[in-house]
């Protein structure tokens, strides 16, 4: 048997297998047709989205510059408003005596002008060439723990004030005698300790002399006791009542 035996068909069966394989190669290009429309609507699916990513990339750069150019523009005019109402609100502050927004100008005194020593306020000692706010706070506020100054040089105890300077302003200030003596023989430990000249150990001698005397009558029962100098003896006696 030969192998043209196996490819011989009646006529009815060559017609089927021609129609077969007309059918095939059919089916075959269809899939072809089908597999590239396919291919291509991805493709064009694709590049669409890239397409309109990149134009939203583009948008959005040129919503950022056109942003950055406005804020920078802003910042631009905010800062010649800035500016100008610095240097406007300058001029008219010294057209009207300000030296800034916060201050008002102390007018300084003239020579031989002068303030009193006890009954000034933290005003008034500003107005003293070299006196300042803090000077005048420390000022004052030291008179206060004293009870007012006897005498001018105390401020000599001011912290900041040195020789230098209390001779510059010690010609603008006048004494007075509004200043509050010590009752020492009827103030309690704790007040007697708050005066600036008086320590613990000093006030625990005028207690224990008031308990075993009496009343203290005289500052040289004081200078008796080693607690108190002369430099003590001589700052307390403007201060001390009996």
């Amino acid at each position: 048997m030969w192998w043209k035996d196996f490819l011989y068909f009646q006529r009815g069966s060559k017609v089927a297998v021609i129609l077969l394989l007309i059918l095939i190669m059919l089916t075959l290009i269809f899939n072809a047709f089908i597999i590239n429309i396919n291919s291509s609507e991805i493709v064009l699916q694709h590049n669409d989205s890239i397409i309109n990513e990149f134009e939203a990339i583009s948008i959005q750069r040129r919503n950022n510059t056109q942003s950055g150019n406005y804020a920078n523009s802003k910042k631009n005019l905010d800062y010649k408003d800035s500016t100008y109402n610095a240097s406007t609100r300058s001029t008219v502050e010294n057209q009207k005596g300000y030296t800034n927004t916060n201050y008002i100008r102390v007018e300084k005194l003239s020579p031989g002008e002068k303030i009193s020593l006890n009954t000034s306020d933290t005003t008034e000692w500003k107005k003293i060439p070299g006196i300042g706010s803090s000077y005048s706070s420390r000022i004052v506020n030291y008179r206060a723990l004293l009870g007012g100054y006897a005498h001018k040089e105390q401020l000599l105890e001011v912290y900041g004030i040195d020789a230098e300077m209390y001779s510059r302003i010690s010609s603008y200030i006048e004494e007075d005698s509004s200043y509050t003596k010590i009752d020492i023989n009827n103030l309690e430990f704790r007040n007697l300790l708050r005066h600036p000249y008086l320590n613990y150990s000093q006030v625990l001698v005028i207690v224990n002399l008031r308990d075993k005397k009496g009343d203290i009558t005289s500052i040289n029962e004081l200078a008796m006791f080693e607690e108190f100098t002369s430099n003590d003896i001589s700052r307390l006696q403007p201060y001390l009542g009996f």
